[in-house]
């Protein structure tokens, strides 16, 4: 159970966080360098799905493969543009993540504009297809996933993922009147579905402030599906109808307090 007082900090740190300024320090920053939807798509899902580590290097790196780009996006990716930057095989290109795996993240992504016009338009048919009814059970996020081969180590598979990366992907889709999320598909996808991004800034703020009860060892719990089922649900109670606003408030909270320890 959420405190008035607590609900009304949390309103205030998401207030305080989402603004025009979240931008300049957040992988977010790279889709609104397009204005068309299709290029802001491609660019939004690569920047979301290389967002694991410290900021400085996801923004570096993201901004290495965009260098390498000598047309938009969606070009690049059906020339198979990427083919001739990822080119070292199982080496490493940023952390975990290699060449081979973004090399078959574009191959699916190619195959997907191959007979769609976005991916937007590709992912809104699979999903209305696949669950024409209880479509508000559905997680997107998930649906996603299974787009991909499992040998893409950019993309989570397994059923208890709590898929941060593609949750906050969606976050910047559907989320509407912000200065940072897109709302490119408001009209088919309903924002109080989303789903909260388990970034570890979220976790151990969700700890601290106890919203979320600490594991057996006292540390923040494992970052599952369950967990961010639990977590968006009390979130719905503070943001009715926009839980995932809460993000901006946990996240930035957490970035503040570790640039002040």
């Amino acid at each position: 159970m959420i405190s008035p007082e607590l609900k009304h900090q949390l309103i205030d740190l998401a207030n305080k966080y989402e603004t025009p300024e979240f931008l300049k320090k957040d992988p977010s920053q790279f889709m609104h360098r397009f204005k068309d939807p299709i290029q802001q798509e491609i660019i939004a899902f690569l920047a979301a799905n290389m967002a694991f580590g410290q900021r400085g290097q996801i923004l570096s790196h993201v901004q290495l493969i965009l260098d390498a780009m000598d047309a938009e996006p969606s070009v690049w990716v059906q020339d198979e543009g990427y083919r001739k930057f990822f080119t070292k095989g199982d080496s490493s290109f940023y952390r975990m993540y290699t060449h081979t795996d973004f090399i078959l993240f574009f191959d699916t992504i190619k195959n997907i504009l191959r007979n769609h016009s976005s991916l937007g338009e590709y992912f809104k048919n699979l999903y209305l297809k696949t669950a024409p009814i209880q479509s508000e059970k559905l997680h997107l996020s998930q649906l996603i996933c299974t787009c991909f081969p499992r040998e893409c180590g950019l993309i989570p598979h397994s059923d208890t993922t709590a898929a941060k990366k593609v949750n906050m992907f969606l976050r910047w889709m559907v989320r509407n009147n912000s200065p940072v999320d897109l709302g490119l598909w408001t009209s088919w996808y309903d924002k109080k579905n989303l789903l909260m991004p388990l970034d570890t800034h979220v976790m151990q703020q969700s700890t601290n402030l106890g919203i979320l009860s600490p594991s057996s060892s006292g540390k923040p719990k494992s970052a599952t599906m369950k967990t961010c089922m639990e977590l968006t649900q009390i979130m719905g109670t503070v943001f009715p109808g926009d839980p995932v606003r809460a993000d901006y408030a946990l996240f930035g909270l957490g970035v503040d307090n570790s640039q002040s320890n």
